[in-house]
């Protein structure tokens, strides 16, 4: 091959080299990578609830609480306890606000009247809850009780489903500031037409009982 000819390739393969180089390069830098896609929350299907609004036969019993650094329950007399159906939509909330929660509090809280409020212990609790109360479509499909002074509480015509039981304790009754805590409990369950479910373990699965 002719010198003026090897030399010609020589430079179409260095420039060709040198394109992939910078295109490589460019796409390393953080400016220029893709943004990382979000997971969205799905669209509520009022159709996967319908089941859920009519009485039923089943009936449930347990007792919520959370569980002390020193292994007691601690309970608190009137916490709210929710039977919440297990739908798409419901799941997508349950996994990214109760079961795990990005919640901090170092990060002011959404409510705060000031920004530079932190959040309490309760904010982030209530703000999990919240997420889930504003969509008033869903009100008519969640049952509400209210736990005794020793956390048991009941439900009765509870149709056949799969369930979310969320409770939000704080405080607690504990005489002791070590005793004084605050947070979610709940429990997943499904129940069959009539069935009756009793002693549930309502809690914030620190003590391995969930």
């Amino acid at each position: 091959m002719p010198l003026r000819n090897r030399l010609l390739c020589a430079a179409v393969i260095a420039l060709m080299l040198g394109n992939l180089c910078s295109h490589q390069a460019q796409a390393g830098e953080p400016g220029n990578t893709s943004p990382v896609k979000t997971t969205q929350p799905p669209v509520l299907n009022e159709r996967d609830l319908l089941a859920y609004k009519q009485k039923g036969k089943g009936a449930l019993a347990g007792q919520a609480f959370l569980v002390s650094p020193s292994g007691k329950a601690i309970t608190q007399a009137g916490a709210p306890v929710h039977l919440i159906p297990i739908t798409t939509y419901t799941r997508h909330w349950f996994d990214h606000n109760v079961r795990t929660t990005s919640c901090s509090t170092a990060e002011p809280s959404a409510s705060s009247e000031s920004a530079a409020t932190p959040r309490t212990p309760t904010d982030c609790s209530q703000e999990a809850l919240t997420r889930l109360q504003v969509e008033k479509r869903l009100a008519p499909y969640i049952r509400t009780t209210r736990a005794n002074p020793t956390g048991h509480f009941w439900f009765t015509k509870i149709p056949a489903g799969r369930y979310y039981l969320v409770s939000l304790i704080d405080e607690g009754t504990g005489p002791r500031q070590e005793e004084r805590l605050i947070g979610l409990a709940w429990l997943t369950l499904e129940l069959d037409a009539g069935e009756k479910l009793t002693n549930l373990v309502v809690t914030d699965c620190k003590a391995s009982l969930c």
